[in-house]
């Protein structure tokens, strides 16, 4: 072609005379772009390019390389090299950039001589081939000023002496520069060694003659100049250190904080300063903050930290770097005592509750058994913690409210829940429980004058104490007050007579002249709790809680033989109405939520709803907003839900109950009484649920010791919860594997039975180390429990090539040592050969043995090594076996160090030599196989 590029080396040789190269090329020229170069002769032209390239020597291309080739295209002879040969050369050379050249380059065949110019070519240069196949005739002909220009420009820049060059007519065919004598100052790494500017001569003469230049200007060139070697191009890399600064850019300043609303694809930005908020043990909570976030808090002196400044956000002027705190929260109000008022309860809740087997499950689920005995257990529990806080003081308010509602009575023993004595019973039981809540603890003590003792009679009657109240009177001459008061709830007949005198008053004006305290005494005795007057409208229900107000409904406003039922309706309608007249039953503790959208009760007031309406909400009920402002304290709820389930009253919905027992658990396992915690668990009804509640809080909580074999815990949930003892020791295993105790791990696994688990830690973590340090006892130890009483393994995964590999080791260890012990021959012949069959199958499956790790690798070494040994004294005791043979087959199979190896290899070749020497020719005989011994 044109650039010299052949189809092959047989095919045309390259011209010498650039004369007859011009003519030639200029004919070939006009041949093929006689008007246009079309599609299919670029195609041609690029196949040409590519055959060549595949042609190319890889050794041109390394010197190439070395003079400073470096394409900076997709031109076909950069991408069809190969390139693992080209790095090859350069990376197992050893001279570099600087170095002497250590040998001359040989290019013997025209090929060569192509890759020589094509890897000596630059990049634009080779576009300028590709586009001169669009050029006309007579636009070659302004071109070889230009060439020679920028060939004489490049050697003034190299300071190369013009005759290195040859005379290109006085050489062979072969080539057309001389390599038998070439520069010795330019170096071979140089970027301007010899196979460098003879690439660019060739190429500049090469297009000379193919546009028509005047290349035989530089064949005449005679001018000798002065031999200089090349100078050395050091190049230093400028190095950018990256500097890492402690700041982290506020989201407001960030590049990325006008694109928040607009581009979804950038989600990242925002997902990266993203955290997943957990809890943890204890109520421990791991958050990011900032470092000027965690210097305000060091400088915090209160007593708590407020949620603030635990939750502070990174402000905009904050570069400070990003930290993690950990953070524990308490409870609201505090836990002081809190195990003494829960674990009685709790104790007398294990002690009346049945243990039901579920077929299917190894876990026991817990139901409570009688509710009335319930109910007077706890109630004496309580008793006993009164006076030690406020909140046992009210939880002994509820468990005798419950007692009077739906506890065990003597007067009670064989009646019909549904009879009226029974309801007129349980009406002087909550009236009782009224009188016991309301009545003061100074209130009857309390000393009185002329001028306050109407308004202390008036609180001994919101009590319900009418003979103190009468008694009261009679000690200031108040006959009749104290005759009226003895007639509370008498009966309807007295109360319309007390309402007609009422009502005289009013209207003759006369009751103006009454104190307002005695107006309401007769009020109480009409049952009216309103009413108008000279004095204005009277409220007796006015700044009264809602106890005194339901009891006041109980005792004087309904009739004497209302239900409670009755009473509550009535209630009812006094704070529900249009015009509310009453308070309504609003928690006794202190801030209460009043401005939500679903008002909140209090628990006892619930417990009378449901009472009367036996369908009343269990979850509004046992919500412990009822009866605390600690919404984390489950204590009295939970208790309260297992009691009404053992009353009957079951209609909590399943979820409802499941998150309360898991509550509470929590609550539980946070004050470090995990054990009860698992007994809360069990109440779960879904057994999937309650099996992993328990599970996973067994994993949190054992102890891991090596000496300790069940803590008192522990011990309880077995004998007292009946806990499986495998859910234990599994429980053990994942604690001890996350502490990096393997041992007690593969103990634990194998205690609860997860064999497959155990035999991967085996595996990973014990068996080379105990291969490698000759524990072999202990290994035996643990691999022996994976067979069952007839002797055949369990079925475990990789089985055969992992623990059997190993148990089979050891059993050939264990009986090789008793023949070591043997002094009869013939018993110790005998056990030979039965070690025979054994350790030729060990042999052939050792080398099955995965080697995931070099530890493994070393133990795989050392049976291998163990295992030759045995071979090489199988061959000394059985004189009739072919050692020789024996040997050669053990070596095959044996996965063998190099360097034992090579010891057993030599060891091998003498036997074979003796063997040939002392035998007829080794071709002659049959050679026993692996299979023979």
């Amino acid at each position: 072609s044109k650039y010299g590029l052949g189809d092959s080396d047989e095919e045309d040789e390259l011209p010498t005379d650039p004369k007859k190269a011009k003519i030639t090329t200029l004919e070939a020229q006009q041949r093929a772009n006689a008007e246009k170069m079309t599609l299919n002769s670029l195609r041609q032209a690029q196949k040409i390019s590519e055959d060549a390239a595949r042609n190319l020597d890889p050794k041109a291309l390394v010197a190439g390389v070395a003079s400073g080739f470096r394409p900076m295209d997709d031109t076909a002879e950069f991408l069809l090299m190969d390139k693992t040969q080209f790095f090859q050369a350069g990376g197992n050379s050893d001279f570099s950039m600087f170095d002497p050249p250590r040998h001359r380059p040989t290019i013997t065949s025209p090929t060569a001589v192509l890759a020589q110019e094509m890897v000596g070519n630059e990049a634009h240069k080779m576009q300028l081939m590709k586009s001169s196949f669009f050029v006309e005739d007579n636009a070659a002909e302004d071109e070889p000023m230009e060439t020679t220009g920028r060939l004489l420009r490049h050697r003034k820049l190299f300071n190369v002496e013009p005759n290195v060059w040859k005379d290109g007519a006085s050489e062979s065919s072969t080539s057309q520069y001389d390599f038998e004598h070439p520069s010795p100052a330019l170096p071979i790494s140089s970027s301007v060694s010899e196979a460098s500017l003879m690439c660019d001569a060739q190429y500049e003469e090469t297009s000379s003659m193919a546009t028509g230049s005047i290349v035989a200007a530089v064949k005449e060139r005679k001018f000798q100049m002065p031999v200089t070697k090349a100078f050395k191009f050091v190049c230093n890399p400028k190095v950018a250190p990256v500097k890492v600064h402690a700041t982290t850019v506020p989201l407001p300043r960030s590049i990325a904080y006008e694109m928040r609303d607009s581009w979804i694809a950038d989600l990242g930005f925002y997902k990266g300063r993203s955290f997943k908020l957990s809890f943890g043990p204890q109520n421990s909570l791991v958050l990011p903050s900032t470092y000027n976030n965690m210097q305000n808090l060091k400088e915090f002196t209160g007593p708590s930290l407020p949620a603030s400044m635990v939750f502070a956000p990174r402000l905009a002027t904050d570069l400070s770097p990003c930290v993690m705190q950990l953070v524990e929260f308490n409870m609201v109000k505090g836990n002081e005592g809190f195990r003494e008022s829960i674990v009685p309860h709790l104790e007398v809740q294990l002690n009346d509750c049945l243990s039901v087997n579920v077929e299917g499950s190894e876990c026991p689920c817990i139901h409570p058994d009688s509710g009335t005995k319930l109910v007077s257990k706890h109630f004496s529990e309580s008793l006993k913690q009164r006076n030690a806080g406020l909140k046992e003081d009210y939880a002994v308010s509820v468990w005798s409210l419950l007692f009077a509602l739906w506890g065990d009575h003597d007067e009670l023993v064989d009646l019909e829940n549904n009879s009226h004595y029974m309801v007129m019973c349980r009406r002087n039981l909550l009236s009782e429980w009224l009188e016991n809540t309301l009545l003061g603890k100074d209130l009857l003590s309390k000393k009185v004058s002329t001028h306050s003792y109407l308004e202390h009679m008036l609180d001994l009657l919101s009590c319900h104490r009418v003979n103190e109240a009468c008694e009261l009177a009679f000690s200031y001459d108040d006959a009749n007050l104290a005759l009226v008061l003895s007639q509370l709830s008498s009966g309807a007949v007295f109360r319309l007579l007390m309402e007609e005198q009422l009502f005289a008053w009013q209207q003759s004006k006369s009751d103006k002249y009454i104190d307002l305290e005695r107006l309401k005494m007769y009020m109480l005795a009409a049952g009216a709790p309103m009413m108008q007057s000279s004095h204005g409208a009277i409220n007796i229900l006015e700044n009264k809680n809602w106890l005194t107000v339901l009891a006041l409904q109980l005792w004087y406003f309904t009739a004497p033989t209302s239900t409670i039922t009755d009473a509550l309706n009535a209630y009812n309608d006094a704070f529900q109405a249009e015009e509310c007249y009453a308070e309504p039953p609003k928690p006794s503790y202190k801030n209460a939520p009043s401005d939500t959208k679903k008002p909140v009760y209090d628990l006892r007031y619930h417990l009378l709803q449901l009472h009367s309406k036996r369908m009343h909400s269990l979850e509004e009920t046992l919500d412990p907003i009822t009866h605390t402002a600690d919404v984390m304290d489950f204590r009295l709820s939970w208790l309260l839900l297992q009691t009404l389930r053992a009353l009957g009253y079951r209609h909590c919905s399943p979820l409802t109950e499941a998150r309360l027992s898991v509550d509470f658990a929590s609550q539980l396992e946070n004050e470090g009484l995990w054990q009860w915690g698992i007994f809360v668990l069990l109440h779960i009804k879904q057994q999937t649920q309650r099996e992993r509640a328990v599970q996973q809080m067994l994993q949190r909580n054992v102890s891991v010791s090596a000496k300790v074999a069940l803590y008192a815990e522990e011990r309880f949930i077995v004998e007292e919860l009946g806990i499986p003892m495998s859910w234990v020791d599994y429980a053990k295993a994942v604690k001890a594997g996350a502490s990096g105790k393997h041992h007690l791990q593969a103990k634990y696994l194998l205690k609860a039975k997860h064999f497959a688990t155990a035999h991967d830690v085996i595996f990973q973590h014990i068996a080379p180390d105990a291969i490698i340090n000759g524990k072999m006892k202990y290994l035996h130890s643990l691999l022996i429990q994976f067979e069952d009483t007839e002797g055949s393994s369990i079925r475990v995964p990789n089985w055969a090539n992992q623990g059997q590999i190993f148990l089979d080791f050891i059993d050939i260890n264990a009986k090789f040592k008793q023949i070591r012990s043997v002094t009869n021959i013939a018993d110790i012949n005998a056990r030979w050969e039965n070690l025979k069959p054994q350790l030729s199958e060990l042999c052939s499956r050792i080398s099955l043995l995965p080697c995931p790790t070099s530890k493994h690798r070393l133990c795989q070494s050392e049976i291998s090594q163990s295992l030759s040994c045995l071979v090489h004294g199988m061959c000394i005791v059985c004189p009739e076996l072919e050692s020789s043979t024996v040997l050669r087959v053990a070596l095959e199979r044996l996965p063998l160090p190099q360097e034992f190896a090579s010891k057993e290899l030599r060891i091998w070749l003498e036997e074979l030599l003796d063997k040939i020497q002392s035998q007829p020719p080794f071709s002659e005989r049959q050679q026993p196989t692996m299979m023979e011994i």
